[in-house]
């Protein structure tokens, strides 16, 4: 059970649903070749979510004497409360059925978390000083989970070391980050745009759409520059996926507001595909599957052009761990990029203290 919220979960989840996919837990121990089942925990205060978690588990260590489970919980402080609540939740829930063992990844010196890893001799991984959660995957926040999934971890670092070697020059017509980040930073403070769609194709990647919906949101909304000034900097970001959304939100998109651009995200080639009958007018014959996808994304690209609406598009030619640890670098470059040019500061996120002062208020009015 892996336990986090945002930058602990989102890029977790990205890796699950691309190398393991909906269906991982549905298969015996010898099809998933060793490796666990797998579930999250900790991204919600739900208690409904929670207490269903712990039903399926007691469900499933009635099937099997000697029924494990390993709580990865990930907290640099370990004091935020839905990784921390459900964490003791389980603690309790799970401790009457099955055996429990720890894996924590946490500060290296201080927290409530070390302070219980220490006392419990729990395995222990160290979350870096100075890298926000959104921009943890490649630490041992997402090198853990990656390696209790089975993922290919020097790969997946491979992958990102190869964009940040490629990505040096200051010239924009030399590095596609800088390219891509001058574009976006251009349509914002030129064009008005004020939200950013992200919008990959794929149901494996309707993840990537929320973990960079976080990267953006919490990188570049920001009230002050380094100068102190009031800029009320960034985008609104939305998570979409295609072609799901295309049959929700396009309406909006085509003739809504013109104050958007859309990202969208493809495979060339997946790693599975089918052919499908399809009929056009007096046409008709079979398809590939993968081919319908990229129509529908370019369909949605040039519609959006006839209405002089920007976009622009990635393209990864194959969903290895190492095209994933390129694509999720890349970005955590061109959002680098565009902090600089925004002058303002791309690695803090001071404006979630406000709720949270807010919430602990009404948390201890609850104590009992």
């Amino acid at each position: 059970v892996s336990i986090g919220i945002g930058g602990s979960y989102l890029g977790n989840q990205v890796l699950f649903d691309l190398f393991c996919g909906p269906y991982w837990n549905m298969k015996s121990k010898e099809e998933r070749h060793g490796f666990p089942a797998v579930f999250f925990a900790g991204q919600n205060v739900d208690p409904v979510s929670l207490l269903k978690l712990t039903e399926e588990l007691k469900r499933r260590s009635g099937e099997k004497d000697n029924y494990k489970v390993t709580l990865l919980v990930i907290s640099k402080s370990g004091t935020t409360i839905e990784p921390t609540t459900a964490f003791h939740v389980l603690m309790k829930e799970l401790s009457g059925f099955c055996d429990v063992s720890v894996i924590a990844v946490t500060d290296a010196e201080k927290g409530e978390l070390h302070r219980l890893a220490l006392e419990n001799n729990w395995d222990t991984f160290t979350v870096p000083e100075g890298i926000g959660g959104r921009f943890s995957i490649f630490s041992p926040v997402g090198l853990v989970f990656g390696s209790l999934i089975g993922l290919d971890t020097e790969e997946f670092l491979r992958g990102a070391r190869t964009v940040e070697e490629f990505c040096q020059s200051e010239k924009w017509d030399e590095n596609p980050a800088l390219l891509l980040a001058s574009l976006k930073y251009i349509g914002t403070s030129e064009y008005g745009l004020v939200s950013e769609v992200i919008m990959p194709y794929g149901d494996a990647l309707r993840s990537l759409g929320w973990w960079y919906a976080q990267l953006l949101g919490e990188s570049l909304g920001k009230k002050y520059n380094n100068d102190g000034q009031i800029v009320h900097a960034g985008r609104t970001p939305v998570a979409a996926v295609g072609t799901t959304d295309m049959h929700s939100l396009t309406q909006e998109h085509q003739q809504g507001k013109k104050n958007k651009l859309f990202q969208f995200i493809s495979v060339d080639s997946p790693s599975l595909d089918t052919k499908a009958y399809c009929m056009e007018g007096e046409s008709e014959g079979f398809v590939q599957m993968s081919r319908m996808l990229t129509a529908a994304m370019k369909s949605n690209a040039e519609a959006l052009a006839s209405e002089q609406r920007m976009s622009c598009r990635i393209s990864v030619s194959r969903m290895t761990p190492y095209h994933l640890g390129a694509l999720m670098y890349f970005f955590f470059l061109t959002i680098a990029y565009e902090g600089s040019l925004l002058q303002i500061n791309a690695f803090d996120q001071p404006g979630v203290e406000a709720y949270k002062k807010i919430l602990h208020q009404y948390l201890r009015s609850f104590l009992q």
